[in-house]
């Protein structure tokens, strides 16, 4: 399933713990991801695209007896084939001390219609990234050079980023103060009953500020 630019306008009207409660809901409990450790490199709006996958490795890691440089040019492949609302997505080794993400990237993947990146790790040229407007969630900042030091192996294939499965194609909802993934295939009930959850959230606002007792609302509403 492709997403469609109206359901992606839809989706940024929304916040993390609305689609967190959605999913809960439906059964769904592994697919937030917290800003405890992944944080957004700057202040942005909700972000949403589908997901655009990478895996990178500690160096050493050498498959069927490729060289780093060739591996290096499946990095550089990956970046180039990056589509029009694609969300990067790169996950890399634990406790990644590398700036694994910057500027440069950044400019690549933006020209190439990405809407965002997640990286499992530290960027580096975070303020100028923060002046081309490219929305980054990462873990923390490093300007240790990742060349020579993280490796790459493969790319569109499922990832796991903080405990989180991320497969291709996934759709990738960012904000704030968390990140949310959802399978492209029940992204309409999400958006369906998120639309209501919205409307319900707007009429315990207002009757709270129109003075009615916490206790109305949660038996009006049983929600707050």
């Amino acid at each position: 399933m492709t997403l469609t630019a109206e359901q992606r306008d839809t989706l940024e009207n929304f916040h993390s713990a609305l689609i967190n409660d959605i999913t809960d809901e439906m059964g769904i409990d592994d697919n937030v991801i917290p800003g405890t450790r992944i944080r957004p490199v700057w202040s942005k709006e909700p972000t949403v695209g589908t997901a655009h996958t990478a895996q990178r490795v500690d160096i050493g890691y050498e498959p069927d007896g490729d060289s780093s440089d060739a591996a290096e040019n499946d990095f550089f492949q990956y970046l180039e084939a990056t589509e029009d609302g694609d969300f990067v997505v790169v996950a890399a080794p634990k406790d990644t001390e590398v700036g694994l993400w910057g500027e440069i990237l950044s400019t690549v993947v933006q020209e190439n219609g990405a809407t965002g990146a997640l990286i499992d790790g530290p960027t580096r040229d975070s303020t100028m990234i923060e002046d081309h407007g490219f929305p980054v969630w990462s873990d923390g900042h490093s300007a240790i050079e990742s060349f020579g030091r993280v490796g790459f192996r493969e790319w569109d294939v499922p990832v796991e980023v903080h405990d989180v499965t991320i497969s291709p194609g996934d759709v990738i909802f960012a904000d704030y103060q968390s990140i949310a993934v959802i399978d492209p295939d029940i992204v309409e009930e999400v958006i369906e009953r998120g639309e209501e959850e919205l409307e319900t959230e707007n009429k315990v606002r207002r009757d709270l500020r129109n003075g009615d007792s916490v206790t109305e609302v949660w038996e009006r509403y049983e929600t707050l």
